[in-house]
């Protein structure tokens, strides 16, 4: 892998010294605008920060996003959103020629005039100069930024939603104030509102995660046994009804925790019964979300809830929830971290970083965010 990623890295500086940044046509008052983030539901909920910020400088603009099928739902439903363009596979894991090019012969039937390209792979930064789209604003990734005519230098550490505005305030906008944001459907929130236990304050609990197309990360998640004994401590101290979410592969964790944690009648298993647009609106209601390094964790920072998220391999200073109001609970080796942009060291085997956070840890950030 270092071999073959020092060979693209080279190649890509090559073409990108062949290709320089040019100097397109002035954009329209109410340009057609697409950002192009393909994976994964995390990322894709961070990335509507640039949206967020693109729609308050341009009111009337249209503006459409291009997403593979696994991260879909974070952007379904967005009300500052034209339409979707499907990238198919392109972006989620192994993909054909073919369907890139095909994904490059949707990209210029929409005739946009600016595209920003918020993923290091030069493959993608190379997607709207295939299409003919003049404007092409994209991150710059170890000379990745293949064809782009502004590119945004991936220098440091930088919380992933401040790289994305980055690419934003590169064509002279104001960010100030954007942030990652979730919409909730009426029908979701109307059936959610029916499902949720009267007379206790909702605590949510999301003991899984670490799934991606190509990838599968059990290193990001905290013990089971832990989090029952959160899901207890919220049952009894906090009077809380504790609701544990997941996908329906992770219904068998999720009853797992729940009989451990002893409290059967105020902890509920919901795992595998919420859709995504659902999951927004219970966590929309509730008063504390606790989990691992998910899309659910960013779900619950997009629609405000108060958010406290365990990390291991991963940096919370690169992906924890985003804003105020929130904790990342991390204690990192020496060895720390050994997931860092999209990347994972496979011969890290004892998830130290993890096993490192202890209950009084998270505890204490309940604490913080959702005082007694």
């Amino acid at each position: 892998m270092p071999c073959r990623d020092t060979a693209i890295t080279l190649a890509s500086r090559i073409l990108s010294a062949l290709w320089p940044a040019g100097h397109p046509r002035p954009l329209p008052p109410d340009p057609r605008i697409l950002v192009l983030k393909p994976c994964c539901l995390g990322d894709v909920l961070m990335a509507t920060a640039v949206v967020e910020a693109l729609r308050r400088h341009w009111p009337t603009a249209s503006i459409d996003f291009a997403v593979g099928r696994w991260s879909r739902p974070a952007v379904e439903h967005h009300p500052h959103l034209r339409r979707l363009i499907d990238c198919g596979r392109v972006g989620e894991g192994a993909y054909s020629w073919r369907e890139w090019l095909e994904l490059a012969r949707r990209i210029r039937a929409g005739q946009y005039d600016l595209c920003l390209v918020l993923d290091r792979s030069p493959a993608m930064a190379l997607l709207p100069a295939l299409a003919g789209v003049p404007w092409r604003v994209g991150l710059d990734s170890a000379g990745r930024g293949i064809a782009l005519t502004r590119r945004v230098p991936v220098i440091g550490l930088m919380h992933e939603v401040d790289l994305y505005l980055a690419c934003v305030r590169a064509l002279g906008i104001p960010t100030a104030g954007a942030r990652p944001t979730f919409y909730p459907t009426p029908a979701a929130r109307e059936r959610v509102r029916g499902m949720i236990p009267a007379g206790r304050s909702v605590a949510v609990i999301h003991p899984a995660g670490g799934q991606n197309p190509g990838m599968a990360l059990s290193a990001k998640r905290w013990p089971a046994p832990r989090y029952a004994e959160i899901a207890r401590r919220l049952a009894q101290e906090r009077r809380a009804s504790v609701i544990i979410v997941g996908g329906p592969g992770d219904r068998e964790l999720a009853e797992e925790v729940r009989h451990l944690a002893g409290e059967l009648e105020h902890v509920h298993n919901m795992a595998g019964e919420l859709s995504f647009d659902e999951l927004g609106a219970l966590l929309e209601r509730a008063a504390v979300f606790v989990g691992n390094d998910t899309g659910a964790m960013h779900l619950a920072a997009a629609v405000g809830t108060p958010t406290v998220a365990v990390f291991g391999p991963s940096d919370p200073r690169r992906y924890g929830p985003y804003g105020a109001g929130h904790r990342a609970v991390w204690k990192p080796p020496e060895c720390a971290p050994c997931f860092d942009r999209g990347r994972w060291n496979e011969s890290c085997q004892r998830f130290r970083c993890i096993e490192a956070v202890s209950v009084e840890d998270v505890w204490q950030a309940i604490s913080q965010v959702w005082p007694a």
